[in-house]
């Protein structure tokens, strides 16, 4: 639990609150009400400006999965980048072995258009990745 806290507080240390430039990113650290527990977050960059394209991601702490607040949290950032920046589409890379987080992006409404053999090379491995997108006019927020 200590890392997911930590590498929350690294990651908000250097973003922004913006989506503006290339490169720019947004996390959204989840906490419980109750204690402010931090049990995961969603995050957000913008890949390019003149696409008017983002990526999004997200992770959990394994006690806190399949509880809902994944697409809480993921569903409030894209309707908050959708309503406030300049997108017109927002992708998310999805590793084959994790097929709950496949199954969020489609409960999001996102839809899968690519797999990517070795995609990513993770942990001293390669791994296939999913390509999930969704467009601002497809967003229901």
């Amino acid at each position: 639990m200590e890392q997911v806290k930590e590498a929350a507080e690294k990651t908000i240390a250097t973003g922004k609150f913006d989506l503006i430039e290339d490169g720019d990113y947004i996390v959204l650290v989840w906490e419980l009400k109750s204690t402010g527990q931090v049990i995961g977050q969603s995050n957000m960059a913008l890949v390019s400006k003149e696409n008017k394209a983002s990526n999004i991601g997200w992770v959990t702490h394994q006690h806190f999965q399949r509880q809902g607040y994944a697409f809480e949290a993921t569903k409030a950032l894209l309707a908050h980048a959708f309503n406030n920046f300049n997108l017109h589409r927002v992708i998310a890379d999805i590793d084959t072995r994790v097929p709950e987080s496949a199954a969020l992006a489609e409960k999001l409404g996102m839809r899968r258009e690519a797999t990517y053999l070795d995609g990513e090379f993770f942990k001293g491995e390669w791994c296939d990745m999913w390509l999930y997108a969704i467009l601002k006019r497809e967003f229901q927020a």
